[in-house]
């Protein structure tokens, strides 16, 4: 139901072992999400850093920051996508730690363990106070926390997925985006330095092929990209918030 967050068998459903095969051609051929992609950017800055995915899903982004030479760990609280990946780490002779864990408990690691804590299609599944109390519990194990939810913003996306709402195909249960998530860091005690939206091309995907806004923002994508800019107009799927 789309009132009410996904339990962990549920998100089992979606992320599990039949997926073995793409997830290990999609990583040997380099063919990243653009959250993957984001990741992969942001870590590139600091070579060789300890990371730690909270809500791993498929496993992509952490097995593709294990292949670039970071220290990772995905953690999950459904245990199919950690077996996921780990079959996917060793057929792709990988080194990525692996958790089963809730993450609204206190995390099993050490102060300042990790570089980097990210999250990517998480904190949306809950209300507001809930997300401060999260990003504040995970604040004393990281120096720089990186949050993708979805872009309140992002026209796309917000008509697609009403769309679906509507006619009972949603299969993603409640989700609640975001048009920032600065007020959420800043009352957990983090110090933002930046947010930006990103995967205008993602948020295609919610309409369906043939609909008019559709066509029209891939023609705009198309054009800006072929002219070399970067701006999107905020209408990225996801919006990335990095906090220190």
């Amino acid at each position: 139901m789309a009132d009410k967050p996904l339990e962990a068998n549920n998100w089992g459903d979606l992320y599990n072992e039949n997926q073995l095969n793409a997830l290990k051609e999609s990583i040997s051929a380099g063919m990243h999400s653009s959250w993957t992609k984001e990741m992969l950017s942001i870590a590139k800055l600091k070579p060789g850093s300890k990371i730690l995915e909270i809500g791993a899903g498929s496993g992509q982004t952490s097995l593709a920051l294990a292949k670039a030479g970071h220290s990772v760990t995905a953690l999950d609280y459904s245990e199919n996508p950690i077996k996921l990946a780990q079959k996917a780490a060793k057929l792709l002779n990988i080194e990525l730690r692996t958790v089963v864990f809730d993450a609204r408990l206190p995390l099993p690691f050490k102060e300042k363990e990790f570089d980097i804590i990210f999250h990517a299609g998480l904190l949306e599944h809950f209300e507001i106070p809930e997300r401060i109390e999260m990003l504040k519990a995970w604040k004393p194990y990281c120096n720089l926390m990186v949050s993708m939810v979805p872009n309140a913003a992002s026209l796309c996306y917000r008509i697609g997925k009403e769309r679906r709402e509507k006619n009972g195909t949603w299969i993603f249960g409640k989700e609640e985006p975001s048009y920032t998530q600065i007020g959420e860091f800043l009352h957990a005690g983090y110090s933002v330095k930046q947010e930006y939206t990103i995967g205008e091309w993602d948020a295609l995907e919610f309409l369906e092929y043939g609909d008019s806004l559709r066509e029209n923002m891939a023609a705009i994508w198309n054009t800006r990209n072929n002219e070399g800019r970067t701006d999107n107009f905020w209408q990225g799927y996801l919006l990335v918030t990095l906090g220190e």
